[in-house]
C-alpha cells in the first residue's frame, strides 16, 4: 500500500511543474494519513469511515482536476478500495467499491472524454475490484483458519475429558468388580466354612464310633479343599491383570 502510494506521488512530482510540488505533498500526504488511520484504529464508527473516505474521494478529484493527463492519479481510488475492504461490513463495502470504480472511470471520462477516459480507466477499475475481492477473501479465510483451530482445540479438550472420564470409569468398574468378588467371598467361604465347622462337631461327637468319624472327617477335609480353592480363585481375580 505505501510503495503504490510513494510509486503514484513519485510519478506525479516527475511530472509536474515545481509550482505543483506542493498542492500535490499536501494532498498526497492528507490522503495517506486518513488512510493510515482509518486501517490502524479499525474498527472505527461507520459514519467517521464514511466521512474520511468521502474526504479522500474529494483529496483525489481535486489532485486529478490539477492536470487531468496525470490519470495515474486515480490509482489512489484503488487505495480506497482496499480500504473499503479491510473496514468496512459487507454492505458498505460493496457500496463504496461500486462508488470508488464508477469515480474512476466518471473522472477520466469527463476529464479526458469517452473513449480515452474509458481507455486508461479500465486498468484502474479493474485493479479496484480485483484488489477489494482479493482481500475479502483473504481476510474470510483467516477467519476460517482461526475457527478451524479453535475447533481443533474444543476438540482435544472434549478428546482429553474423554480419557479422564475413561480412567474413572475404569475405576468404577474395578471397584465394582472388587465388590462383586468380595460378596462371593463373604457368601461362599462363609457357607463353606460353616459346614466344616458342622462337620468338625459331627466328628467330634462320633470319637466313639471310627467309622462314622472318618466319614465326617473325610466330609471335612473335602469342604476345607473346597474352600481353598474359592479363596484361590477370588484371590485370582483381585489381581490386576498382566499386560
Amino acid at each position: 500500500m505505501l510503495v503504490v502510494w510513494a510509486a503514484v506521488l513519485a510519478r506525479t512530482l516527475g511530472l509536474a511543474d515545481a509550482s505543483e510540488w506542493p498542492w500535490y505533498v499536501a494532498g498526497f500526504s492528507a490522503f495517506l494519513a486518513i488512510l493510515l488511520f482509518v486501517v490502524l484504529r479499525r474498527p472505527l464508527p461507520g459514519p467517521l469511515t464514511h466521512l474520511a473516505m468521502v474526504v479522500q474521494a474529494a483529496i483525489v478529484l481535486v489532485l486529478l482536476a490539477i492536470d487531468p493527463n496525470r490519470d495515474f492519479v486515480t490509482v489512489l481510488f484503488v487505495l480506497q478500495c482496499y480500504q473499503a475492504a479491510v473496514a468496512l461490513p459487507t454492505l458498505p463495502r460493496t457500496a463504496w467499491v461500486a462508488a470508488l470504480v464508477s469515480l474512476i472511470g466518471g473522472s477520466l471520462v469527463l476529464e479526458l472524454g469517452l473513449v480515452r477516459g474509458l481507455a486508461l480507466g479500465l486498468v484502474p477499475m479493474a485493479a479496484g475490484v480485483v484488489l477489494s475481492t482479493y482481500v475479502v477473501a483473504n481476510r474470510e479465510l483467516e477467519e476460517e483458519r482461526a475457527a478451524a483451530e479453535l475447533l481443533v482445540t474444543e476438540l482435544q479438550a472434549a478428546q482429553e475429558h474423554l480419557r479422564a472420564y475413561a480412567g474413572q470409569a475404569d475405576e468404577l468398574a474395578a471397584l465394582e468388580q472388587r465388590s462383586r468378588v468380595a460378596g462371593e467371598l463373604d457368601e461362599s467361604v462363609s457357607r463353606t466354612l460353616a459346614l466344616v465347622l458342622d462337620a468338625s462337631a459331627a466328628a467330634r461327637g462320633l470319637l466313639d464310633e471310627p467309622d462314622l468319624a472318618a466319614s465326617q472327617l473325610e466330609r471335612l477335609q473335602e469342604h476345607t479343599k473346597q474352600a481353598l480353592a474359592q479363596m484361590r480363585r477370588i484371590i485370582t481375580e483381585l489381581r490386576p491383570a498382566r499386560s
